[in-house]
């Protein structure tokens, strides 16, 4: 029997506990316009309450490593994480800068490699790519352009031609969310900096239930994220939690328009120029 979910384990030897993935979105923005997008774009909410967003994430990760909570990997998203070429490298540099903090990973569509420069490498461990595009000479122009200019990231290439349905109006019963709630892989995965607050899942900031999250501030206790993260019961958004619910999948990457293919030439090119010089 699998093991229920919890959104901190402790470590008894080095005495603190540990968040396996947290996610933070550094912009709402995104080039692309994906069916039943799992970050609701275009109608996804401004991740911040401020203006200056780096700054409530690292007020936030802050908080989180005075309550000597460790970070197995930080997931920067969006969006489109490479959006905003400024805000990608200065996120990047804060965040580079907490010890709390394991492995960085960008998570990226890929067709806009011109917006990461190569100083912005160096504070980058991992690079996920999502393979929307129908294109093997992009996927290996990528291959080469981090084997020769950042061979110390690890690139992942995210093939699925499918994946979980995000929107409907499905509704579980109490005993289905419970179910859901407690094999929850988002849960798992997913656990959100968002607006000031921290979210067991992502799901739930993008939704903007932030009353289904908990603030995270200087008055936040180690037991109030122990209490919320490892929880028994199951939240209000587990009942509409259509990609646990084991519904048919879609077609992953699907546009209103040709945006794919007008991207594509042009990463190829920077590529293929970059690779050239």
């Amino acid at each position: 029997m699998k093991n229920k979910v919890q959104g901190l384990t402790y470590n008894q030897s080095n005495l603190n506990y540990r968040i396996r993935e947290l996610e933070v979105s550094i912009t709402s923005k995104c080039h692309l316009r994906c069916d039943n997008c799992g970050f609701y774009i275009p109608q996804q909410p401004n991740p911040a309450a401020t203006e200056n967003i780096v700054s409530e994430i690292v007020t936030g990760l802050k908080h989180l490593q005075k309550l000597n909570i460790k970070i197995g990997s930080l997931g920067v998203l969006g969006g489109e994480p490479t959006f905003n070429q400024k805000i990608l490298i200065t996120s990047l540099q804060d965040f580079s800068k907490f010890d709390n903090i394991e492995r960085i990973e960008v998570v990226t569509h890929g067709l806009t490699p011109q917006n990461i420069s190569k100083e912005t490498y160096q504070f980058i461990n991992k690079l996920t790519i999502s393979i929307y595009f129908d294109s093997d000479e992009l996927t290996e122009l990528w291959k080469n352009y981090i084997s020769k200019f950042a061979p110390h990231v690890e690139l992942s290439l995210r093939t699925d031609k499918d994946w979980d349905k995000w929107l409907g109006d499905e509704i579980a019963d109490d005993s289905k969310a419970q179910e859901m709630f407690d094999f929850c892989w988002y849960r798992k995965h997913c656990v959100t900096i968002e607006r000031q607050r921290l979210f067991m899942c992502s799901r739930i900031a993008k939704l903007s239930q932030d009353n289904e999250g908990i603030i995270l501030n200087e008055k936040t206790t180690i037991e109030q994220v122990v209490n919320y993260l490892n929880q028994n019961t199951f939240i209000t958004s587990c009942k509409t939690c259509t990609p646990m619910m084991g519904l048919p999948t879609v077609k992953a990457g699907q546009q209103p328009d040709n945006r794919i293919l007008n991207l594509l030439p042009k990463a190829i090119d920077f590529l293929k120029t970059e690779l050239n010089e």
